[in-house]
């Protein structure tokens, strides 16, 4: 009779998982002599935490610093974290915007003192410095119907200018007439905004005399607002980018007053010695050295009237609630301190006396006065129409510097690599004029150049070398004849 037991089979000896008896003795470190780094300086290290994201490691953070309202921490080694609070920014990712921020002393963990430790195994010591603890957020950048017509505008030229040979060659003849008329209105609408070129005008004579009136008073609006802008004068009639904002119209004074600026003898004895350029502008700072071995006087004196610009910016004060001023006026210090703030070519805010030790030589009263007359003509305080005036004048200033000069001259002596166009990377200007990344493009729109990507072909001359990754973060501001203003908005039906 069969058996109602069952049998289980036995395990082999190799299927059995043997765990051993003792756990595996590590190795001891040797007996370490600790000491912790007395360290003042706000510049502490950042141990930087990213709760739910996940952010790549060639991303760079540009650290802001700024004083602490309310201090909660008071016993610690290093003061100059209980001062100041640090903010950690980047934009160079493609799709997001990554902000760290320290804790505001609500929660538990801000309360903690954190420490980064340096093991030396050689000399057998550990050391302790106090670090910073930065939460890293990030945010998915909203994208505007502006960039996403810009990247599909030089595919639809492409496909447009290829239809376009197809018709001419293959076409009926009613095509041919289509693809001729849709070429005159192209011709029409890359006329410079508040002139009428000589087809227009026959166009317009040849309208009814109600519907004519109506096209004048509309180009009419848009030249009056054009103007009334607190935009450097344009030269529409200009052969050459370079000559759509001159030097002469941009500088009080023009080259005179360029050719008396002091410091530029010093920066260029500072290049020579292999010596670095310290200033206090992101922008100066890193084209100064190329500018400088490039041998073209006139760069090199226009980079030192964009610094003393800058300083000018950076040593105006708020007037708070001054009712003769208006929101958003700025106040000039005194003239003596003026004149040494701009003096200085290290970018000292401040009139102090190492900086005044550091200045070897003050610039003239006329270089002054004239910088006080063109952006500051109320005397005293800058409204905010002059402010504006002062940002679009510095940018117009940074078209004239090439991305990457050269020895020979050549194209470069044009003010740009391309014989046709200006073009500069605005994203030192904004670090430098404390902007975001929409004001400064829209501050060059309103120049009347287009904000696009870095090509491909490109790519050395921007110094791009993360690929088009690296492409898709960066803006560039190009300025080309006929230069084309944003459009006045007439508003829609209601």
């Amino acid at each position: 009779m069969p058996s109602d037991k069952i049998e289980k089979k036995r395990k082999r000896a190799s299927d059995r998982h043997e765990r051993p008896s003792k756990k595996p003795a590590l190795e001891a470190l040797p007996p370490l002599a600790a000491s912790v780094v007395e360290e003042k300086s706000e510049l502490a290290p950042v141990i930087a935490t990213t709760p739910g994201v996940l952010t790549s490691n060639g991303l760079r953070f540009n650290p802001y610093i700024k004083t602490r309202e309310n201090s909660g921490r008071t016993a610690t080694r290093n003061p100059g974290i209980v001062s100041a609070e640090m903010l950690l920014q980047s934009s160079e990712h493609q799709k997001m915007d990554f902000v760290g921020r320290e804790g505001t002393g609500e929660d538990a963990d801000s309360q903690l003192k954190h420490y980064i430790a340096v093991v030396d195994p050689e000399h057998k010591t550990w050391q302790f410095i106090e670090a910073r603890r930065v939460t890293v957020r990030g945010a998915v950048r909203s994208r505007k119907p502006e960039e996403e017509e810009e990247e599909s505008e030089e595919e639809m030229n492409t496909m447009r200018a290829q239809r376009t040979n197809l018709t001419n060659t293959f076409g009926t003849k009613q095509s041919r007439k289509a693809v001729q008329s849709m070429a005159e209105n192209a011709q029409l609408s890359n006329a410079p905004a508040g002139s009428v070129t000589q087809a227009g005008a026959a166009l317009i004579s040849s309208l009814p005399a109600d519907v004519a009136s109506g096209l004048a008073k509309a180009t009419n609006v848009q030249a009056e607002v054009q103007a009334a802008k607190p935009l450097p004068t344009p030269d529409l009639t200009a052969a050459h980018p370079s000559d759509v904002y001159s030097l002469e119209t941009l500088v009080p004074g023009g080259h005179p007053t360029l050719r008396q600026l002091t410091g530029i003898d010093e920066w260029t004895q500072q290049v020579e010695a292999g010596l670095g350029v310290v200033t206090g502008s992101r922008y100066v700072s890193n084209r100064v050295v190329a500018v400088a071995q490039s041998g073209n006087p006139t760069h090199i004196q226009v980079l030192r009237f964009v610094q003393l610009l800058l300083e000018f910016t950076r040593s105006l004060k708020s007037m708070g609630r001054d009712k003769g001023s208006g929101p958003g006026s700025k106040k000039l210090p005194p003239r003596e301190d003026l004149r040494k703030i701009l003096s200085s070519t290290s970018g000292a805010s401040k009139a102090g006396k190492e900086e005044e030790e550091s200045i070897s030589e003050l610039l003239p009263d006329a270089v002054v006065d004239a910088v006080r007359r063109r952006f500051a003509p109320q005397g005293g305080f800058l409204s905010k129409h002059d402010l504006t005036l002062l940002h679009t004048t510095i940018c117009a200033l940074t078209l004239h510097i090439p991305p990457q000069p050269a020895k020979d001259g050549g194209s470069s002596s044009l003010g740009g690599n391309s014989p046709n166009e200006l073009a500069t990377d605005p994203s030192d200007l904004r670090d430098d004029l404390r902007l975001d990344s929409n004001t400064i493009q829209q501050y060059f729109r309103e120049l009347g150049c287009r904000i696009d990507k870095p090509r491909e072909s490109e790519f050395s001359k921007w110094n791009i070398k993360g690929g088009r990754a690296e492409a898709a973060a960066r803006r560039v501001a190009r300025l080309r004849v006929p230069v084309e203003f944003p459009k006045v908005s007439r508003g829609g039906r209601k």
